[in-house]
């Protein structure tokens, strides 16, 4: 029988306020030593990037998963004996110090760039024959030919189940982002008094950023289109110098990282009055985020879900991916290969996976139509053993501010 992922029995309380807590991470990394006691592993090695690279690493999902550690823009690796205390290699002196504050680790070792692999290998057991290692496919070329001195071609790849792990969430990381989810309601709530404050669309976005910032979050990133036709999601300052003016439509993409839990979110409004083509366009997404919720149940084939969401490929017209799953990771990696963004031309994998119930995703059809607008709807969407549950909750009608 295959060892499931810690459980956390619900209904449960948390303090989103604070880290997650110590009982909860002990319990995930036991339970992971105990598949690799099954599995005659004697240790794994967890390689992760810090939040800085935000939603362009899934690295760094798997360190937050197991011991809620972020080295910001450092690289970091944990040390998992098949028995007893994990250890941590850090990439930054400081966030060094920092882990040594957690007294459950075994050891903190500093080694930053290729020296990391000396302090790895250091804290492997003694003769160890049968190594696991998760987030070999983001560990940088120098660090990995070090790693391949002392042995790494024949360690043993186990992505895949701590991936499985990370699929379902426990009530405990359902709450985390259940608030993060509320911070993007927040931030949706303060989008109609600052479009209309005069000031320019990048200062509108350090303005959101700061109130999520402020309400606890550790990474906001918002891209924010402005305009009479929105072209692209606009994320940059100096591609968002403009002053949002009556007849403009706004989109509002939001990325909230909350204790190692993504909340994601989109909206779409117009300034005064949305023009014939807005309203035609938001008006198709709106079909299909119905489509997408409609056929989210325990069981669907994820293919399906995300192909809901997509319109045929035609002139003028640009979709990115309808959805993804989310969790640690801003695309988790159970879950979003069925859903290809259509300007890769990557298809969907030939034996997709399925909703289960506590899975969670971001649906956000979205359709962009040359000339004429563009819009979508983003949601966080939990799969129950019921009807999906909408995390975020904000209206999801055309915004006119």
């Amino acid at each position: 029988m295959q060892d499931q992922p810690a459980r956390v029995a619900s209904p449960v309380a948390v303090d989103t306020n604070h880290p997650v807590p110590r009982a909860v991470l002990e319990a995930r990394l036991g339970s992971l030593q105990a598949w690799m006691g099954s599995q005659e592993l004697q240790a794994m090695v967890v390689f992760g990037h810090g939040s800085a690279l935000a939603m362009a690493t899934r690295s760094h999902g798997n360190l937050r998963y197991l011991l809620d550690w972020d080295s910001d823009a450092a690289q970091s690796v944990l040390v998992l004996p098949a028995r007893g205390a994990p250890s941590l290699v850090v990439g930054n002196i400081f966030s060094t110090d920092w882990a040594r504050e957690r007294d459950w680790l075994g050891q903190v070792r500093f080694g930053k760039g290729p020296a990391m692999a000396k302090e790895i290998a250091a804290l492997l057991p003694a003769g160890a024959t049968r190594v696991g290692i998760v987030g070999r496919e983001e560990i940088p070329l120098g660090l990995w030919t070090e790693l391949l001195a002392k042995g790494a071609a024949d360690w043993i790849d186990c992505t895949p189940e701590l991936a499985r792990r990370r699929a379902i969430k426990d009530p405990v990381a359902i709450a985390y982002h259940r608030a993060a989810a509320g911070i993007c309601d927040e931030l949706f709530g303060l989008l109609g008094p600052a479009v209309q404050g005069g000031k320019a669309v990048f200062e509108i976005q350090a303005d959101l950023d700061h109130h999520a910032r402020r309400r606890g979050a550790e990474l906001c990133r918002t891209w924010l289109t402005v305009g009479p036709v929105p072209d692209r999601c606009r994320y940059l300052r100096d591609e968002n110098r403009n002053v949002p003016r009556e007849g403009d439509q706004v989109l509002l993409g939001l990325m909230v990282l909350l204790h190692g839990h993504w909340g994601h979110a989109i909206r779409t409004g117009a300034m005064g009055r949305a023009t014939p083509a807005a309203e035609r366009i938001f008006a198709d997404v709106e079909g299909l985020h119905s489509a997408m919720y409609e056929v989210l149940k325990p069981g669907a084939d994820l293919t399906v879900v995300g192909n809901a969401g997509v319109v045929p490929a035609a002139d003028g017209l640009f979709q990115f991916r309808s959805g993804h799953a989310l969790g640690h990771s801003y695309e988790d990696p159970a879950g979003t290969p069925e859903f290809p963004q259509p300007y890769e031309g990557t298809r969907p994998p030939a034996h997709a996976a399925t909703a289960q119930p506590g899975m969670l995703f971001e649906l956000h059809p979205n359709l962009f139509v040359a000339n004429e607008g563009a819009a979508s709807i983003g949601d966080m969407v939990l799969v129950t053993d019921g009807k999906p549950e909408f995390l975020t909750t904000f209206p999801r009608h055309l915004l006119i501010f």
